[in-house]
């Protein structure tokens, strides 16, 4: 019995009243460097008629630059925000148990939508202005009645968390570890700063971890889905525009020295307020890309370089 026909099996024991139930044409889908996705149509037979549902399989995968990867999170958090202002996907099933495909897996309904490439250029765009919308929706979110918060580090209190950087560090020293990275001297030094120097106006919110113009599921200029939300987490608001920021640096071209991307720009324009201490939070993404940049074979030559980087946001005494 290969994959699909172990699939149709699986989901006819979840939808007793059909007739039947078949695996069509499956397909690959955009994706970015580290998930993976595949497109398939569910045909499902009642009283005689067959209907196509479309619908996208997340498996879980065992390793690469974001591991450990949990799908249960992703589709946890997906859930929860059905109920909330964020449009998302809807998810339909979920199972842990790996005897099924080798690996977890979660199902979601596909929507007809365009995705983008990595990197917004240039202001003004209404598309832009719909993912600042979205980005700041998502940031809107109550996430303690919305049921997020095992996002939280294991073991912490919903009523008196860790500060925003400790909730987000907890899994990315474990990334770090798993790298071989977390006793690189430029990241054990930017680690140290981060710590001792988080913004006293710092605030729990829920992040999407990666908010890249990928992220984003467009019909004509409206967002009609946030996507892909391996990274997501508890951390402050300025940590999405930041991991932007710093992503935007190392692959886009922009320099970001005071922190600031086009997104950013964007963001303050949707929510009419200015961003403060964006410098620290771009840091904050740049500790984050050296830690995803080391699973690509960036090495520690590439993380050398990102103390100059460092230098040109916190200033040249930055590591004391």
């Amino acid at each position: 019995m290969d994959w699909r026909e172990r699939v149709a099996a699986y989901l006819h024991e979840r939808l007793p009243s059909a007739e039947s139930v078949a695996v069509g044409r499956v397909g690959a889908m955009p994706a970015g460097a580290s998930n993976e996705t595949a497109a398939v149509d569910l045909l499902v037979t009642c009283g005689g008629t067959t209907t196509t549902v479309p619908l996208v399989l997340r498996p879980q995968r065992r390793d690469g630059i974001l591991a450990p990867y949990d799908v249960e999170r992703q589709y946890r958090v997906m859930r929860a925000l059905k109920r909330t202002a964020v449009p998302v996907p809807t998810v339909a099933w979920l199972e842990r148990d790996a005897g099924v495909l080798g690996a977890p897996f979660f199902f979601m309904h596909r929507l007809s939508a365009e995705t983008l490439p990595l990197f917004w250029y240039g202001g003004g765009s209404p598309r832009l202005m719909a993912a600042a919308r979205a980005l700041a929706a998502v940031h809107r979110v109550d996430w303690r009645p919305a049921g997020l918060g095992f996002l939280l580090p294991p073991g912490a209190d919903e009523s008196a968390p860790p500060s925003p950087l400790l909730c987000e560090l907890a899994l990315w020293d474990v990334r770090a570890e798993r790298m071989g990275v977390a006793r690189h001297p430029v990241l054990v030094a930017l680690r140290a700063y981060l710590v001792a120097n988080e913004p006293p106006d710092a605030r729990h919110a829920l992040i999407h971890g990666d908010p890249n113009p990928g992220n984003y599921l467009f019909r004509g200029d409206a967002v009609v889905a946030v996507v892909d939300w391996e990274l997501g987490s508890i951390g402050d608001p300025r940590s999405d525009l930041g991991f932007y920021a710093a992503l935007m640096s190392v692959f886009g071209g922009w320099p970001s020295d005071d922190g600031h991307s086009v997104l950013s720009y964007a963001y303050e324009e949707a929510t009419g307020a200015p961003l403060t201490h964006l410098p620290y939070y771009a840091a904050w993404g740049l500790y984050r890309m050296a830690v995803v940049m080391s699973g690509w074979g960036w090495g520690y030559g590439g993380l050398d370089s990102l103390a100059g980087r460092l230098s040109h946001l916190l200033g040249p005494g930055w590591a004391g």
